[in-house]
């Protein structure tokens, strides 16, 4: 956690330095950030992951529910990450449609989910 926290004060400081001269260089260096924070975390990632494939293979939950939840997640913090370098290029009416075009994916990737839990509410009440 520490080195996620060194890299990213070290790029907000250089950012906002490069920021000054260069706008364009800028963006670029906080792309760079955003790359080694992720791959910073990816450890702790797989961990979750395994979690989640461990428990699946348990037979508690479908293996399918659990691998929907982590692309939802996935998506979820792509979108938050375009739309965050969108917003701090000034680009706030691209990092709108970003964030439009991220909860369409979601909701289309959880089509599934909401029609197992329809069919289940269905069942119930029949």
């Amino acid at each position: 956690m520490i080195s996620i926290i060194g890299v990213s004060v070290i790029s907000a400081v250089l950012y906002l330095v490069v920021k000054k001269y260069s706008p364009e260089y800028a963006v670029l260096i906080e792309i760079a950030s955003i790359v080694l924070v992720v791959w910073t975390a990816y450890p702790y990632l797989c961990d979750v992951i395994d979690f989640y494939m461990e428990f699946s293979a348990s037979g508690s939950i479908d293996g399918d529910y659990l691998k929907l939840i982590l692309k939802v997640s996935g998506a979820a913090l792509i979108t938050q990450f375009s739309a965050d370098i969108c917003r701090d290029s000034g680009e706030s009416a691209l990092a709108s449609k970003v964030e439009f075009a991220g909860k369409t994916l979601i909701l289309a990737l959880s089509l599934p989910l909401t029609q197992a839990l329809l069919e289940f509410a269905t069942g119930l009440i029949k």
